[in-house]
């Protein structure tokens, strides 16, 4: 089994800031190279301006990543889409450049499905994909839209600040604003909504997943 996404950032051309997408989208191919060292096999490319594209041969780890890009992207008026795919499939042993398979096509299907969709950022297509496609990821969609900025700031901190008290020491802010701001990013929500994930994929490195948590809130500085 393999994993796959494609995505792509909505209205990348409507606020004449091509130049700092293209810049993020670089910071972040670099990090996904780091981040995925521990994996067999995986391949990253940032590609066409605005779109990135992703594969490898573990889906839990595909998943994963897609779920933590899309919590720290920073730019609310120009959010993620992603297209996902999951099956069976055999991975090129040198040039992905010149890769064709079904499961690229099940991604970008998934994607173009989505892009005209106010309402959710990410489709999969997988079996057994119903309650994640219709439920988890119009919940997650919605949570994150309303994220402000300082919510965003905390809730990424907390992924390697796990104790509120820890974390408002670091960030020089008072155990009740973190608490708040922690509440109303609704951290618990999308914690359940990770390891619904992980557990729909039948799991991940975690190795990968501990260094994305500890390193995610510096990708974009």
């Amino acid at each position: 089994m393999i994993g796959l996404f494609i995505m792509d950032v909505s209205g990348s051309t409507a606020h004449g800031n091509t130049g700092e997408i293209s810049q993020k989208l670089r910071q972040l191919e670099s990090a996904i190279n780091s981040w995925t060292q521990p994996l067999n096999r995986r391949y990253v490319n940032f590609r066409m301006g605005d779109e990135l594209f992703f594969v490898c041969d573990s889906p839990g780890d595909m998943l994963m990543l897609a779920y933590y890009i899309k919590l720290s992207w920073p730019l609310k008026s120009q959010t993620l889409k992603f297209g996902l795919s999951i099956g069976e499939s055999e991975l090129p042993e040198a040039d992905f450049e010149h890769w064709n398979a079904p499961i690229i096509k099940e991604a970008r299907q998934a994607l173009e499905s989505i892009k005209t969709n106010d309402q959710v950022d990410l489709s999969l297509s997988a079996e057994n994909a119903s309650m994640i496609n219709h439920v988890l990821f119009y919940y997650m969609t919605d949570i994150l839209r309303q994220h402000t900025d300082i919510q965003r700031e905390i809730l990424l901190m907390s992924l390697s600040i796990p104790v509120q008290r820890e974390l408002a020491l670091e960030m020089d802010k008072s155990f009740s604003t973190v608490s708040t701001h922690l509440k109303k990013a609704r951290s618990k929500q999308l914690d359940l909504i990770e390891q619904e994930l992980i557990h729909y994929s039948s799991g991940i490195n975690e190795a990968m997943r501990a260094d994305i948590r500890q390193t995610l809130k510096d990708l974009y500085r």
